[in-house]
């Protein structure tokens, strides 16, 4: 496509949102607050008088923006009752819900503004909206239409520099987006039941902005280094200048990178005119920075943030001031084994990518409080990336990615209107092309973003509509790696992704991910989402959701908080779990089984990534992070935070400096994720029967190359072992400090996958593993003491357990409530949990929470285990034994 026609797409306007910069901004004003929210059935006053400051929005709910329609109903306590609680959300349907709903705001310019342009800023509008200003409609729907589109509207003719001015934006939802031919907005594919309102609302920022003629705006750093050197970095600064007038502009845009780098360039505008303005290292010399401070990811250094602010001056009067944090960082890719596998380079070093896929609240609820729980617990479990499928978050969720060192992997949607791009027609092709770059302009300066794909499930069917972005993206100078898909498919403009979906998304057993090398979801290539299945929260979670007298497994009320299609139940998982830890008497029984199972098979999947990096595997996304509403699949946390056996299985397996056992070569390996080399490592494996009889012991004394992985050595047969046994494993460094403590409970009869009858969502088995011998596992004892430190913003606690019994304690999970019989302290920080114990060994676990969620009690420590004797136990002060 020309670029000309090009063009004609990008005209779609787009105003840059940055929540760091307001001390450099010129005026700027966010609508955030006092909003009027009602629905058009109920009130059916014409849009211009309700865009009339004499209208009066009686009985109007009071809104913040962003918010949906039943986000809005609920923060104004329309419902009374929980949405999440049982198949209540079934009683959010409405017929009202198929009709638009008005969203209404009144404003007021500071005397300051007189006479300059006003630009009205829309960023989100779900699905499309008719606009109007004080009693004037100023945009229709067939111009506001697109979540993901950011819309700019010179609003100069209809403002009112003195007194009020009254905003009406009538929204009407979006039909059909998980079909084909449907409207291409917000999709939530087989996740979770869709809310009745289609997420119909405002999802993202309105604002209003003023300029003195012409502005400058979406600033972007893009960073070459001169490989492998890190010494100079070669900075180049685009952004876009855009002149409000009819008439012809000369201005000047001016830069300055972290206060003390100037750079200037005179630009001509034509009326009307948007020019992309470019500073290069070459014809600026300034912009070749020495030792600068470089954006890493966390693991592999600092990420460290730097400072961009350009102003654009008309005549001797500066227009606008617009700043943002930027990265120094440099992200490309290559292919590896013939193309089947992508190798992402952060500042010329491979990085080995595991994480998991993010999922915004189902009734896109935002809060920057929220959103930084998760970021930490991220970065408690050690993950490195984050996949977002089209569901674009805000700019504080980007700017913690950037905070925190987390790359995300974004994109376009499955599996309905989005993957369909054949069944467009014309103004669904320019709502697909306007919001690829307004994407491209509102995330491209953001450290986090790793890449980019133009696809999900599949690359663009129609092959125009690929090029079509691409030629966008390319215009639009999108400095990372883009891909036509997160699957294996070859695209017939851009080739080979590098990248697989090949599953599995249900139950798999720890052997299946080093067993397949070349076919399904096996560790070899970039697997972009899969998943050893349900995440089965702990039995305090699940009671918050779930009935007690419907709290059963298989219940209409479980199922309904299953995902949908052929993810509607749990039954794969049940019935492994069934033939491998023997049937559960009740459903706490069922629970503690779950999590055993969860762990052992998140945290298989990861190592075995991990041990295969750079060997044809680079990278692996946990499908997924968490869940948009409380349900029983596919996390790492739960709705409510908390961290139960999946988080845990996670965290050990992505320890920094990390010991395994791989389930195909019965031997023990290190994984190294730091670019630190280590030396006078000692590795030690012991080998334990259900009765704590130690049957073998070995260590070595090792090294392992920065980002690498060692194996150590391989278990022998060892003679009289019961038929299910455990495994010891511990690293420590060359002063004797433990860096790793990884157990493995193992039986005689293996897991046996049948790898005919895989489907594409899993691989059953044949024969099962038996576990079953844990269920008479000698009991043993514990003693338990704890000391607390308290500051002014978090509480933490050391917790020491020491097995004082003769066999292993199994499974000993910690929790930190608010006070005796209360509930838990949520989010909360451990340092490791779901532990086992050899008979005599003592672990100290460090926890810790902030005080405003830990309520006004007296912390209480509560110890559940496998096999504790509670009554032989010891425990001390406010801290007890759970059944």
């Amino acid at each position: 496509m020309k670029k000309a026609t090009l063009l004609a797409f990008l005209l779609v306007s787009i105003q840059y949102a940055f929540s760091q910069t307001e001390e450099f901004e010129s005026y700027r004003a966010i609508l955030k607050d006092d909003w009027r929210m009602q629905s058009a059935v109920t009130d059916a006053t014409p849009g211009n008088q309700i865009a009339q400051s004499n209208f009066q929005p009686a009985n109007w709910y009071k809104v913040s923006v962003p918010t949906t329609v039943i986000a809005g109903l609920l923060a104004n306590h329309v419902y009374n009752f929980d949405p999440f609680y049982g198949r209540n959300f079934e009683k959010l349907a409405d017929a009202r819900m198929d009709k638009p709903w008005w969203f209404r705001r009144e404003f007021e310019l500071p005397k300051s503004e007189g006479g300059k342009n006003v630009v009205l800023k829309l960023h989100g509008i779900n699905y499309k909206a008719n606009v109007w200003l004080n009693g004037t409609l100023i945009a229709d729907s067939a111009q506001i239409i697109g979540p993901f589109r950011i819309i700019e509207l010179d609003i100069t003719k209809q403002v009112k520099y003195a007194g009020p001015n009254v905003l009406a934006i009538e929204i009407k939802r979006p039909f059909n987006p998980q079909k084909r031919g449907g409207d291409l907005a917000i999709d939530y594919a087989d996740w979770i039941h869709y809310p009745p309102d289609f997420n119909n609302g405002i999802i993202n920022n309105v604002e209003i902005k003023t300029y003195r003629k012409a502005g400058v705006e979406y600033p972007l750093v893009t960073t070459k280094f001169d490989l492998p050197s890190l010494a100079i970095a070669h900075l180049q600064v685009d952004a876009m200048a855009v002149n409000y007038t009819s008439k012809a502009e000369d201005v000047i845009v001016k830069g300055k990178i972290n206060g003390i780098i100037s750079f200037e360039q005179k630009v001509h505008l034509m009326p009307r005119e948007k020019k992309q303005v470019t500073f290069k290292p070459a014809d600026y010399p300034q912009l070749n920075i020495k030792n600068p401070r470089i954006w890493w990811p966390w693991e592999y250094g600092k990420p460290e943030m730097n400072r961009i602010s350009l102003s654009l001056v008309t005549g001797n009067e500066v227009s606008n001031e617009i700043a943002e944090n930027f990265g120094i960082r440099q992200i490309t890719s290559i292919l590896i084994d013939n193309e089947k596998g992508r190798e992402f380079i952060i500042n010329g070093k491979p990085i080995m990518l595991r994480g998991a896929a993010w999922s915004p609240d189902i009734f896109q609820r935002r809060s920057k409080e929220r959103q930084e729980q998760e970021i930490k617990l991220v970065r408690d479990m050690h993950m490195n990336i984050i996949r977002s499928e089209g569901k674009l978050e805000d700019d504080s969720f980007y700017d913690l990615c950037d905070k925190y060192g987390l790359v995300v992997m974004s994109g376009w949607m499955c599996c309905g209107a989005w993957q369909y791009p054949e069944k467009w027609d014309a103004a669904k092709r320019f709502v697909a092309m306007a919001s690829d770059s307004s994407v491209m302009y509102w995330l491209r300066n953001k450290s986090s973003m790793l890449t980019w794909l133009n696809g999900s499930d599949m690359p663009p069917r129609d092959k125009t509509v690929e090029s079509d972005w691409l030629a966008i993206e390319a215009d639009l100078k999108w400095p990372n790696p883009t891909i036509a898909s997160a699957n294996e498919s070859v695209s017939k403009v851009s080739g080979h992704t590098g990248v697989k979906m090949a599953g599995p998304y249900d139950w798999v057993p720890p052997s299946y991910w080093e067993a397949d090398t070349t076919k399904y979801g096996g560790a070899w290539s970039f697997a972009t989402e899969i998943s050893p299945g349900p995440s089965i929260p702990p039995y305090e979670s699940l009671i918050k959701f779930i009935p007690k007298d419907s709290l059963s497994v298989g219940s209409p009320d479980w199922l309904y908080h299953c995902g949908t299609t052929q993810f509607g139940d749990t039954h794969i998982f049940d019935d492994a779990l069934n033939n491998r830890y023997g049937k559960s008497a009740n459903i706490k029984d069922y629970v503690t089984k779950a999590q055993v199972m969860n762990y052992e098979g998140h945290r298989a999947m990861m190592e075995a990534y991990g041990l295969k990096k750079y060997h044809n595997a680079t990278g692996v996304v946990q499908w997924m992070l968490s869940n948009p509403w409380p349900g029983v699949i596919w996390h790492t946390y739960d709705y409510y935070l908390y961290p139960a056996g999946t988080y845990f299985g996670m965290k050990k397996s992505l320890e920094p400096l990390h010991v395994m056992y791989s389930y195909k070569s019965n031997s023990v390996n290190i994984i190294n994720s730091l670019l630190e080399k280590f030396s006078g490592l000692k590795v030690k494996a012991d080998v334990y029967n259900l009765d704590g009889t130690l049957k073998y012991s070995h260590s070595v004394t090792t090294a392992v190359a920065g980002d690498g992985v060692k194996e150590c050595f391989v278990l022998p047969p060892i003679a009289g072992l019961d038929l299910v046994y455990f495994v010891r494993l511990e690293l420590k460094d060359a002063a004797g400090k433990v860096e790793s403590i990884n157990w493995y409970w193992l039986s005689a009869k293996k897991d046996v996958l049948n790898w005919a009858k895989s489907k594409w969502y899993y691989t059953p088995q044949s024969s099962f593993a038996d576990f079953t011998a844990l269920q008479n596992l000698p009991k043993t004892t514990l003693s338990v003491q704890h000391t607390s430190a308290k500051t002014d913003g978090q509480t933490a606690h050391k917790i020491t357990v020491t097995n004082t019994g003769k066999a292993v304690a199994f499974f000993v999970h910690l929790r930190t409530l608010k006070e005796k019989g209360g509930d838990d302290v949520l989010p909360v920080i451990f340092e490791d949990n779901y532990l086992l114990l050899a008979p005599g060994e003592t672990r100290v676990i460090e926890c810790s929470y902030e005080n405003k969620d830990a309520g006004k009690g007296t912390p209480y420590i509560l110890v559940n285990g496998w096999n504790v004797d509670i009554v032989g136990s010891k425990i001390g002060e406010n801290a007890g034994f759970g059944e």
